[in-house]
């Protein structure tokens, strides 16, 4: 009890009106070995956002994993607009890689996805925190010309882009015509059609976009289809475009936006954005059925549809319902009025999907196979990993050749030879995708991260 007093105690402290910077700038080298020179961005006017944080810190990693500060750096950092500038600093004087890796001590892994700088070990860290005088973990500082004020911590990267750019407008100045393209989520799903909708961001800060050309690329290059958009988009702000042609494949597309206003950009960096399709993975086991289970209560609704018979089961939160399903095919479980509930799907070999319902409308997808198990393949089904939910280790128990572990949208992140026990300490929290292999023949189970 104790340690959770200290933690939120820490995390009010920092928005005190007594933390403040102390008014020099400093130098500090990066886990890397790369040297920042904070005074260099100030006197490009950039903004720079400077969070204190450390590895023990628990607020401080749920600020990290909402990924707010990542999707302002992507955006509107060196490789977008080019007018932010982000640093992670973990100020604990024992700070080293291991730990950052989420070693002992840590309540994570803070480098793994993070494209901003990180500065913490061999006290580097701890140097930076030398020249704040803040109370307490997180903090954010915003550096805007002469002045460091310290500014809210936010979930949401837009949010968190839009108290940058209030706070310090002058580094938002471009003037004349300029489009660039945000980060884009990714299309998950069942195989099916889809339109890849883009988010448009007029860069400029004096212009109104009136139009522009954005380019549709296959994985191999081939350009697809150019969506000529024309509208009204006033300056700095972002809005959806759909682009008019029909993906029908997965892979890693390119969208780029050219020609704002119908001239050259002249500032091109940030206009080119990847757009990445991934399929529901076969993972369900279809010679029984299978146990839909979404918690919550009766204010909760759920209908588990597929993608040739439409609906074919429904229920309500914390009623288990049993439901045949069929080979070769997409689902999704569309959970209603759930927002935070859990949500489970086991097959004969155990779950093969679950999560949290994020929003008063969610949905999950899962497939089935083509062919019964037989031979081999019960020899695949009988395979238990465990713990699942997974910290550093998963454990296998059975007879296998090769394991390969997938994030959501199909990114291959651990490829290995058969082991009993499995380095899993390299992902961030979150829901993954195995695959065990044995004499040619395949498996695929859900994993979830939780650290």
């Amino acid at each position: 009890m104790k340690k959770i007093f200290t933690t939120l105690s820490l995390c009010l402290i920092a928005f005190s009106s007594n933390a403040q910077w102390l008014g020099s700038y400093w130098t500090a080298d990066d886990m890397n070995g790369n040297t920042h020179v904070l005074q260099n961005h100030i006197d490009e006017s950039k903004a720079v956002l400077v969070d204190i944080s450390a590895h023990w810190c628990g607020p401080c990693f749920d600020l990290h994993e909402s990924h707010s500060m990542a999707g302002v750096y992507h955006d509107f950092g060196p490789d977008g607009t080019n007018e932010v500038m982000v640093f992670f600093t973990d100020v604990d004087a024992g700070s080293s890689i291991p730990i950052l890796q989420g070693g002992s001590g840590s309540q994570g892994d803070w480098i793994t996805g993070t494209e901003y700088p990180i500065i913490g070990p061999n006290g580097q860290g701890a140097h930076v925190d030398g020249f704040y005088n803040g109370s307490g973990v997180p903090t954010l500082y915003l550096h805007c010309d002469n002045s460091a004020p310290v500014v809210g911590t936010s979930y949401d990267w837009w949010t968190l882009y839009t108290t940058i750019k209030g706070s310090c407008p002058s580094a938002f100045t471009y003037s004349g015509a300029d489009a660039s393209l945000l980060k884009h989520a990714g299309i998950a799903g069942c195989p099916g059609n889809y339109y890849a909708e883009v988010s448009l961001y007029n860069a400029s800060s004096n212009t109104t976009l009136t139009s522009a050309d954005i380019e549709l690329r296959s994985p191999s290059g081939q350009l697809l289809y150019t969506e000529n958009w024309s509208g009204s988009l006033s300056p700095l702000n972002k809005k959806s475009v759909s682009i008019n042609y029909i993906i029908t494949s997965e892979g890693a597309y390119t969208a780029k936006v050219t020609n704002p206003n119908g001239i050259t950009d002249s500032r091109p960096t940030g206009d080119e954005e990847i757009v990445n399709v991934i399929y529901a993975f076969d993972n369900a086991y279809w010679l029984s059925d299978i146990t839909v289970n979404v918690g919550g209560s009766s204010s909760t609704s759920w209908y588990l549809k597929s993608g040739s018979a439409g609906v074919i089961g429904s229920g309500f939160g914390g009623v288990p319902e049993n439901i045949t399903i069929s080979a070769d095919e997409c689902y999704e479980l569309l959970v209603i009025q759930g927002s935070g509930e859990t949500f489970e799907i086991t097959d004969a070999n155990g779950v093969c999907t679950s999560g949290t319902a994020n929003g008063p409308q969610y949905s999950a997808y899962f497939g089935s196979g083509g062919s019964p198990w037989t031979g081999i393949e019960e020899e695949l089904l009988s395979l238990k990993l465990y713990p699942n939910p997974a910290n550093n280790t998963l454990n296998v128990e059975g007879n296998y050749d090769a394991i390969q572990v997938f994030d959501i949208l199909g990114k291959l992140l651990i490829d290995s030879e058969a082991k009993e026990k499995i380095d899993v300490s390299s992902l961030n929290s979150g829901v993954y995708i195995v695959e065990l292999k044995l004499n040619n023949k395949s498996i695929r189970k859900e994993l979830q991260i939780t650290r």
